[in-house]
């Protein structure tokens, strides 16, 4: 596929959608837009996938030739559906759509197929490797009822659990408590908990800006959060690194604040492991294109 074209890169995602569009290989226009992801099941979430891309065109200035999704949840089942959608909204052939997995999309923009080991951390987490032939290597990606420990909603998870366990036990309010109840907007149980199971995992997910905002502060326990975050998180680098016997590590996603790459990084310290720039994870959609 030419340089030449415009190309929609898509990047649907359990916290936002971002879209960037390229001309002649540099980023012309870019927007945000709601979560929107693969999980497909029900008419009410196919037409709420329907809707959204019908917005994200309305706010794209330029016909696409091209576009690229990557959708977090991903069933192949429902890929011709999601093509089918993308080309009946954006005019084009099925030809000119590409969707794969957010993961594949994000390991696109950092390495070339058989590359190095992308891990990702965002509202949940994994590491992912694609070899020469197209096959992957993962580990972790279980989603929130499982583990994704070290991913956004684990970390909010477990600053509001050591918040609530104080109050359980009459401890005072400390720095940890004051953040979570801030984005909360409230101290008591009934409002924390109609906030909580109201909006499901990305209200936890929110709440890991305010921990990390703790452990800056010198929170102890948010600070272990952060440090036991990154420990995780590289727990799953390491176990595909080793399947693949790879040596190149890039990271990608919100939840690599600072002070959880540190910890990420600490756990490779001396191993001759490298770690490749982060880029955005919408690069991946040019990456695919021009490689399609």
């Amino acid at each position: 596929m030419s340089v030449d074209r415009v190309i929609l890169g898509i990047d649907m995602g359990a916290s936002s959608s971002k879209w960037v569009l390229f001309a002649g290989g540099e980023v012309t226009a870019s927007g945000v837009y709601a979560p929107l992801s693969g999980h497909l099941y029900t008419p009410e979430a196919r037409q709420r996938l329907a809707e959204g891309l019908a917005e994200i065109r309305a706010a794209v200035p330029a016909p696409p030739s091209a576009v690229v999704v990557g959708v977090t949840g991903l069933q192949t089942d429902y890929i011709p559906t999601i093509i089918e959608m993308l080309s009946g909204t954006f005019h084009l052939p099925q030809t000119a759509l590409f969707v794969t997995d957010d993961l594949h999309l994000a390991y696109a923009a950092h390495f070339p197929t058989g590359g190095g080991t992308l891990v990702y951390a965002g509202t949940g987490s994994m590491a992912y490797h694609r070899t020469a032939v197209g096959g992957t290597v993962r580990a972790g990606g279980h989603g929130y009822l499982i583990d994704d420990a070290g991913g956004a909603f684990w970390q909010g998870r477990q600053g509001l659990k050591a918040v609530l366990r104080d109050l359980d036990e009459g401890q005072g309010q400390g720095l940890l408590a004051s953040k979570l109840y801030g984005v909360i907007g409230s101290q008591h149980w009934p409002d924390i908990r109609a906030h909580i199971y109201g909006e499901g995992r990305a209200a936890l997910a929110r709440l890991a800006p305010a921990v990390y905002a703790a452990a800056v502060e010198g929170d102890p326990r948010a600070q272990y959060i952060q440090r036991r975050a990154g420990e995780e998180l590289a727990r799953l680098g390491r176990v595909v690194l080793d399947r693949s016997g790879g040596r190149e590590l890039a990271l990608c996603g919100g939840s690599f604040n600072p002070l959880v790459r540190a910890a990420f990084c600490a756990q490779f310290a001396g191993s001759g492991v490298r770690l490749a720039p982060t880029v955005s994870p919408l690069l991946g959609a040019l990456a695919l294109a021009l490689a399609d």
